[in-house]
C-alpha cells in the first residue's frame, strides 16, 4: 500500500516507471490535468480520457496518450473502487499532495519545512500525542537537516553576489527558526528531561544555521554599501530599517549625495490663485421656461380629475374582468399571460385593491405554485372580490 501511494506521489514529476522528468514541460502537463479534475468533477464521478484531453492545453496525442498511460501505471488517474471496467477515472488525493511539494521545491522553501515541523513537534508534545521515541526521532531529523542547511550556507560564503540575492529568499526565516528551536527545546526539556542532550545538539546547529544566515545578509549589506546597489534589498529590509535606526544613521545614507537646491517657495494664497485662473469653467444652465398656463389653470383639481379618471378605468377593468361574478379565482388568468403581462395585470390589480375608492379586495393565501415549464414558472394564487356587488 506505501508503494503505491509513493508512485502516485511522484507520478508527476515520472519520465517512466524508473526515472524523474528532465523537460519541465512534463510536469506542466501533470499540473493541467490536476486543474481539469479541479474544475470539471464537480461530482467527484470523476472524468472520461476525453474530457481530460478535451480541457487539457493542445498536447502532441502520442505525449498525451503516454503521459495518461503512466499516470494509470503509478496511480496518479485510477478507476472507481469496485469499477474496475468503469470509463471514468479518478484524481489521486496522494497526487495532489505531490504537486504542491513539487510546487514548494520549485520556489526553494525548505526551511518552511522545518519550521513546521519545530512547530507540530512541540504542539504534539504540549497535546500529549506523540511519544518519547518519536521525540527522539524527529528531534535527530531536525538537527540533520539544520545542519545540512547551515552547511548549504556556509558554502555560499565564496559565491557571486548575483547567487546570494538568488538564495536569500530561501532564508528569510533565520531568527524565527531559532526561535521555534528554543522553544521546543524548552518543552522538550519540561516533558522529556532525559532528551536535554538531544535538544542541545538541535540548538547548535539551529545557532550555527542563523549565524551563516545573518553572515549571508551582512555580505549582502556590505555589497550595497559598496556599490550603492540598494535593488539588492529585500522590502522587509527597508521596512525594518526604517521602524528600527535612528534619523542620524538613515541620513548617513545620502551623506555623500548632491541635490538641487530647493526652488522658490510659494504661498497658500498664490497655489488658490493659480488653480482659479485655470480651472475649466462649468456649463451655463438657464432655467427653463414657464409654460403659457390660462388664467383659470387650478393643478390640484387637475390632479383630482385625473385620479378620478384612474379610479373609473381601474373599476371598469376589473369589472370587465369579473364578467358579472362577486368572487373570481385570477391564478389561471395569471398563468396564461407572458410573463411581462402577467406582471403588469398583477401589479394594476394590487393598485385597484390598494385604492380605497376602488370597491374591490384582494385575497392572497400563503403558498406558492410553481410550473417550470410555462411563461410564469410561479405564481401565488389570486383571489378577486366585488365588494360592492358583494353587499348587495
Amino acid at each position: 500500500m506505501f508503494l503505491e501511494r509513493l508512485g502516485a506521489f511522484v507520478a508527476p514529476v515520472a519520465d517512466n516507471q524508473g526515472a524523474v522528468i528532465q523537460d519541465p514541460a512534463l510536469l506542466a502537463f501533470a499540473q493541467a490535468v490536476y486543474k481539469v479534475f479541479g474544475d470539471l468533477d464537480e461530482t467527484g464521478e470523476g472524468l472520461t480520457i476525453e474530457q481530460i484531453e478535451a480541457g487539457c492545453p493542445a498536447t502532441d496525442p502520442r505525449i498525451f496518450d503516454s503521459r495518461i498511460a503512466l499516470f494509470k501505471q503509478l496511480k496518479l488517474l485510477r478507476r472507481p473502487h469496485g469499477h474496475a471496467y468503469q470509463r471514468r477515472l479518478l484524481f489521486n488525493t496522494t497526487s495532489v499532495a505531490g504537486l504542491l511539494v513539487f510546487d514548494k521545491l520549485r520556489r526553494g522553501t525548505g526551511i518552511q519545512e522545518i519550521l513546521f515541523l519545530l512547530d507540530e513537534t512541540r504542539r504534539d508534545i504540549q497535546a500529549g500525542l506523540i511519544t518519547r521515541e518519536e521525540v527522539s526521532e524527529r528531534l535527530t531529523t531536525l538537527r540533520r537537516a539544520l545542519s545540512i542547511s547551515a552547511g548549504e550556507l556556509v558554502q555560499l560564503r565564496d559565491r557571486p553576489v548575483e547567487e546570494l540575492i538568488r538564495e536569500r529568499r530561501n532564508h528569510r526565516a533565520a531568527d524565527r527558526l531559532l526561535t521555534e528551536a528554543k522553544e521546543l527545546v524548552h518543552v522538550v526539556e519540561r516533558r522529556f528531561s532525559e532528551l536535554s542532550s538531544a535538544g542541545a545538539k538541535l540548538i547548535t546547529q539551529a545557532l550555527r544555521y542563523s549565524g551563516a544566515a545573518n553572515d549571508l545578509v551582512d555580505r549582502l549589506l556590505r555589497a550595497v554599501t559598496a556599490e550603492r546597489d540598494f535593488s539588492m534589498l529585500l522590502p522587509e529590509q527597508y521596512r525594518t530599517a526604517a521602524l528600527q535606526s535612528a534619523q542620524d544613521a538613515l541620513a548617513a545614507v545620502f551623506a555623500n549625495m548632491a541635490f538641487d537646491p530647493p526652488a522658490a517657495s510659494i504661498t497658500p494664497d498664490e497655489i488658490l490663485a493659480t488653480v482659479e485662473q485655470y480651472r475649466p469653467r462649468g456649463p451655463t444652465r438657464r432655467a427653463p421656461r414657464s409654460p403659457d398656463l390660462p388664467a383659470d389653470h387650478d393643478p390640484l383639481r387637475r390632479a383630482r380629475e385625473q385620479r378620478a379618471r384612474q379610479q373609473e378605468r381601474r373599476e371598469a377593468s376589473l369589472r370587465l374582468q369579473m364578467a358579472g361574478h362577486s368572487e373570481m379565482d385570477l391564478t389561471a388568468h395569471i398563468e396564461s399571460l407572458a410573463w411581462p403581462e402577467a406582471a403588469r395585470f398583477v401589479a394594476e390589480v394590487l393598485a385597484a385593491s390598494g385604492d380605497p375608492d376602488v370597491p374591490f379586495t384582494v385575497l392572497l393565501p400563503d403558498e406558492l405554485r410553481v410550473n417550470a415549464d410555462g411563461s410564469v414558472s410561479y405564481v401565488t394564487p389570486m383571489q378577486l372580490i366585488d365588494e360592492g356587488r358583494r353587499t348587495r
